[in-house]
């Protein structure tokens, strides 16, 4: 068992483990990038843990090398090289979560992570059951964003009442979660937004200790999430609804009408829109999981910050895949500007960034 130095300060003995990630590399057997090695003459001595021996033996070595490494792998994850401006973002954005200033939008990615099936992939799996053709539903779902167009022609097709019955048993929260959804409690130990119908959110944040206290939905009590925020109360405000809940619910096309307006209009006196606008202009977002496609809530909140003015409104941010089409990423970086929403760009496909990133954010 390793000893301590009986001369160790009280602040080296408090600085062990700050640097978790760095100390995991030099005790790694395999790893090459850096070794701590002891020897006798010619003969290496195995060290129970290395990166003990390196923190005790040179400090200012070790806390030299720690801050390089660290910087090495933020730059990496952020892909700095290809993306210039994510390394002022990020420090941006973390700056903001450090003061509590943030509030996360959580989207379909993250309970993809958790093992649910991917939004899309899903509505055009139900195509055969619909007898509609998938490939046509394809085309309107990626050139054209019409979710709600295809979620209402698989609906009536399948029929309400099988739909709703499938619909709760295929979105069933897994019993073991894991992947970036489980790093939100500890990042954010307040409140939440979603627009997930799932309950992976709430087993996450129960399993971490820090259960909501109340779940509130879009078109039911939403004021007691605003009385939440300031109070530090853990609320989820689930946005759209929940799997079992058709009366509150905003998934196929009347129902978006009843909650956003149905004449192609967003209308600040209906409910989702009033709620948006509330939270959109009084709190950030950082939105996790999200395409953020021409939907009526990316709608909303470019409505929003067309009528008030970037300069009213705080800084609101979105971990997101870059388009690898130009013009798609350039169509994709006006929708966010138009709202307002500044991105912190990864590679598109790799969305193991996005744990990473938020590894990164809880440091």
């Amino acid at each position: 068992m390793f000893t301590f130095d009986h001369e160790a300060s009280l602040e080296e003995l408090a600085g062990i483990g700050k640097n978790r990630r760095f100390d995991e590399v030099i005790d790694d057997e395999e790893s090459e990038d850096i070794q701590v090695i002891c020897k006798r003459g010619d003969e290496e001595i195995p060290l129970a843990k290395p990166s003990r021996a390196f923190y005790f033996g040179d400090r200012a070595l070790y806390d030299q090398e720690a801050k390089r490494y660290d910087q090495e792998e933020k730059s990496r994850i952020l892909n700095t090289d290809q993306f210039t401006r994510n390394l002022a973002r990020f420090d941006e954005l973390k700056r903001a979560c450090q003061r509590g200033f943030v509030i996360p939008f959580v989207g379909a990615g993250m309970s993809k992570s958790a093992g649910l099936p991917e939004w899309k992939e899903y509505l055009l799996g139900l195509c055969p059951e619909a007898n509609l053709d998938a490939d046509a539903m394809r085309e309107r779902l990626e050139i054209n964003g019409d979710y709600e167009g295809v979620m209402n022609d698989l609906v009536q097709a399948l029929g309400v009442n099988r739909f709703n019955l499938d619909f709760e048993r295929d979105f069933k929260t897994p019993e073991n979660i894991s992947g970036a959804v489980t790093l939100l409690p500890r990042l954010f130990d307040s409140c939440a937004v979603t627009t997930n119908f799932d309950r992976v959110l709430e087993q996450v944040y129960t399993s971490e200790g820090r259960a909501f206290v109340e779940k509130v939905t879009g078109r039911g009590m939403a004021n007691a999430f605003f009385r939440a925020i300031p109070a530090g109360d853990r609320y989820l405000l689930k946005l759209h609804g929940n799997l079992d809940n058709a009366a509150e619910r905003v998934l196929i096309q009347a129902e978006y009408d009843t909650a956003y307006g149905n004449d192609g209009n967003i209308h600040f006196d209906f409910p989702l829109p009033k709620l948006l606008k509330r939270l959109f202009t009084s709190y950030s977002f950082l939105f996790v999981g999200c395409s953020l496609s021409a939907d009526r809530t990316i709608q909303t909140f470019m409505k929003v910050a067309q009528e008030l003015g970037g300069d009213n409104l705080p800084h609101h941010y979105a971990l997101l895949a870059s388009p690898a089409d130009t013009a798609k990423r350039q169509v994709l970086d006006q929708r966010l500007a138009d709202a307002h929403i500044t991105p912190v760009w990864y590679p598109d496909g790799e969305h193991d960034h996005v744990e990473q990133i938020l590894q990164l954010l809880s440091e």
